[in-house]
């Protein structure tokens, strides 16, 4: 099961950056569950199933740091905010199946294979289901914030001499961390780094503009200030330009001025610059977590 959150196209944030100019930026994203991300206290209540004990303790290990206050036994449901409960099953089907393999059925005296035929092998093939449903209720209303399925599935089939690698008891286990992970991005925001590249293209540029350009492109791995500042210079003898606009952009993220860098990397989007739209896409984000900080502490000053 993959939980990892996946911002706005991992390949473009990721791809090629060892060697290309780029900036370095850090910001808060908001969670998928803002109204559960409010909350300032939350009590992890029983679990109904056989692994239910082992998905409550999971949850609350995954949940700490997350900047809920977590509250435990009789006191922490009475006084907490938000109560999390639910269930988890699992399931394991484990069965054999034939199928067709070539083998040596003939060796020389040195033990070469001098002949393989076709034989039928007996192997086995193992599926693991574990299907968790939590929710999160708000306390002082009975309002349900969050109510999400977690499916895990794992199918794994070996034949003679083969193995399944990790017994059922590890796969079940390691399910359950994950899913309590995963309940963790959806209801914690993020605080990441993260590096953008640079856009280079100087097409429609006149010769003398291209080359100024690119040395700021290269200053950027020394001085990313100083370059931003250059582009700056720049606009009244480029206005428009994808790649100035979309650099623009990129510097007013960097410094932390999301409304600048929304509107301008909608400007370069409009220009031509593909990447724009993504950058307007993570700007409106970086917006929205910062709103949902300042809501946060809002809430917890009240």
């Amino acid at each position: 099961m993959k939980y990892k959150r996946s911002l706005f196209g991992a390949a473009f944030l990721l791809a090629g950056v060892a060697h290309a100019e780029v900036l370095e930026v850090t910001g808060e994203f908001p969670a998928p569950h803002r109204e559960a991300s409010f909350l300032t206290s939350l009590s992890i209540d029983r679990f109904s199933g056989q692994d239910g004990g082992t998905l409550q303790i999971a949850l609350e290990r995954a949940l700490q740091g997350s900047g809920f206050e977590l509250l435990g036994g009789r006191a922490g449901r009475d006084t907490a905010e938000g109560s999390m409960s639910g269930g988890v099953s699992a399931g394991v089907d484990e069965r054999p199946f034939n199928k067709k393999e070539k083998r040596c059925t003939s060796k020389d005296g040195n033990g070469k294979c001098t002949k393989e035929e076709e034989v039928e092998v007996t192997c086995r093939r193992r599926i693991i289901d574990v299907n968790a449903d939590i929710r999160i209720v708000r306390n002082t209303d009975g309002q349900i914030l969050y109510s999400v399925p977690k499916p895990f599935r794992e199918e794994v089939s070996w034949c003679p001499g083969g193995s399944p690698g990790r017994t059922a008891e590890e796969v079940v286990s390691s399910a359950i961390r994950e899913i309590a992970y995963s309940v963790r991005a959806d209801i914690v925001p993020e605080l990441r780094t993260y590096k953008i590249r640079v856009r280079e293209s100087t097409k429609g540029l006149s010769k003398d503009f291209a080359k100024r350009f690119k040395e700021l492109v290269k200053l950027t791995k020394r001085d990313p200030r100083g370059a931003c500042a250059g582009w700056q210079a720049m606009q009244a003898e480029a206005a428009g330009h994808p790649s100035l606009l979309f650099n623009l952009g990129l510097c007013s993220e960097q410094a932390g001025d999301f409304e600048a860098a929304l509107a301008t990397y909608r400007d370069a989007a409009q220009a031509g610059a593909s990447e724009g739209r993504e950058g307007a896409e993570r700007a409106a984000r970086l917006i929205a977590g910062r709103e949902d900080a300042r809501e946060r502490a809002r809430r917890k000053q009240g």
